[in-house]
């Protein structure tokens, strides 16, 4: 993802409350703890299905009868939830009550309890993603039923960061075009049409210089743009570099955050609002970036940064006439003391977007030299921390130095007009 390189609000209508009703069929909760809270469970999953239906079938009025309706804020705070996934091409959806969690509330007949929400976007989700949340249940006016009344605990969710997705923040806009969802807010949705544009063309042309990854992924690109910073500040350790600087981000999304053995359901793009007023092709360079770290996926997990990075600025560019591909001018004044291959310092210092442009031409001198399929068997040789030292003699005959300087020699040979 990039870091130095340029690289809510839908109106809320007042909702009116409905009458509440009940159901006769329902045993009513339990007063005291029980033995294991088979009851509270059984009633909670009860509440949790009948909000998921409504979710799907976007049906408003069983989705509110789900909810403490005594609560205006809660109600309006959930209206805006279900507008956002009702905009969603949602494929699959349901809830499920982690029994063993339930924590009653002193002095009271209400409950505390973690929930499961498996949600899939069809034709972006390889698999459903698992989320947990905290809800707390109450009893319901007419006693025989446990209805939400809040969805937010602020200490439980600081000890889980990275668990939310921005249509659980606030409002979003959503617009879509063939093989793109992209998620705004009012304040970005204007450039709606020149990132789904570019993210439209960039997905061929990313394919186009990769090919097959091997891997089972969701044909479709989720991008986010969005002001508010809540999203990206519960990617903490999530990512590399700061989420705040950042012009783009690529952010895996797990099937199950609680079971890293379960994989990936998708990889979607960031591209931070101040992007938005780019150029078209400085904007289009950008997000070929940021997908062809989706498209790999987690191929070369582990590569060193100079390669993975280098691989995406080669990419990003291929598309482009070799008179506009830009080079920043710090580049070439860093080329006559490069001695070896960057690292992470280098990527976090002042001069990152210098040692991009070399990562780049390092690896347009492998694909010069070695054929541009070189680049991916190097991902995959370097994959899971290997040693660069060993690997790349070994597959290209020469050491870590020689090919840095070997690429800033051909960096500098065709920005300065030589053959």
């Amino acid at each position: 993802m990039s870091t130095a390189r340029a690289r809510t609000l839908l109106p809320v209508l007042a909702l009116l409350l409905l009458p509440l009703t009940a159901c006769s069929a329902d045993p009513p909760p339990p007063t005291d703890s029980g033995a294991g809270y088979d009851d509270v469970a059984t009633l909670i999953q009860r509440t949790l299905d009948k909000r998921a239906r409504g979710l799907r079938t976007h049906d408003v009025a069983r989705f509110r009868k789900a909810l403490d309706r005594s609560d205006p804020g809660l109600v309006q705070e959930q209206q805006t939830y279900f507008d956002n996934l009702a905009q969603l091409p949602v494929g699959e959806l349901h809830y499920e009550v982690a029994a063993d969690t339930i924590t009653p509330v002193e002095g009271s007949e209400d409950y505390w309890v973690e929930v499961v929400l498996s949600l899939g976007l069809d034709g972006y989700d390889a698999a459903p993603t698992r989320t947990r949340d905290r809800f707390l249940f109450t009893r319901s006016r007419d006693g025989r039923r446990l209805v939400i009344t809040s969805t937010t605990d602020h200490a439980w969710e600081t000890a889980h960061p990275g668990n939310v997705q921005p249509w659980d923040l606030g409002p979003i806009r959503v617009e879509r075009t063939a093989g793109v969802l992209g998620i705004f807010d009012d304040t970005t949705v204007r450039h709606a049409r020149e990132v789904l544009a570019a993210a439209g063309t960039g997905r061929s042309d990313v394919r186009g210089v990769i090919g097959s990854t091997g891997e089972d992924a969701p044909s479709g690109v989720v991008v986010y743009s969005l002001r508010d910073p809540a999203f990206l500040r519960g990617l903490a350790d999530r990512t590399v570099g700061d989420p705040d600087r950042a012009d783009g981000l690529t952010i895996a999304v797990p099937v199950d955050g609680t079971d890293p053995g379960q994989g990936v359901a998708s990889y979607r793009v960031f591209l931070n609002p101040r992007v938005l007023d780019q150029p078209v092709g400085v904007l289009g360079r950008l997000v070929r970036h940021e997908l062809t770290h989706a498209t790999l996926g987690s191929r070369g997990r582990g590569a060193p940064l100079w390669l993975s990075e280098g691989v995406a600025e080669y990419v990003s560019v291929q598309s482009m006439a070799p008179a506009r591909r830009r080079l920043p001018a710090r580049a070439l004044d860093l080329a006559a003391g490069v001695r070896d291959l960057p690292g992470a310092a280098q990527f976090g210092s002042a001069d990152a977007e210098a040692w991009y442009a070399v990562s780049w031409w390092v690896c347009e001198y492998v694909a010069s030299v070695y054929g541009r399929p070189m680049l991916f068997l190097l991902l995959d040789r370097l994959a899971d921390g290997a040693d660069q030292a060993q690997v790349l003699p070994e597959v290209l005959g020469v050491t870590p130095a020689q090919l840095a300087q070997r690429g800033v020699g051909l960096m500098a040979r065709t920005y300065s007009g030589q053959e």
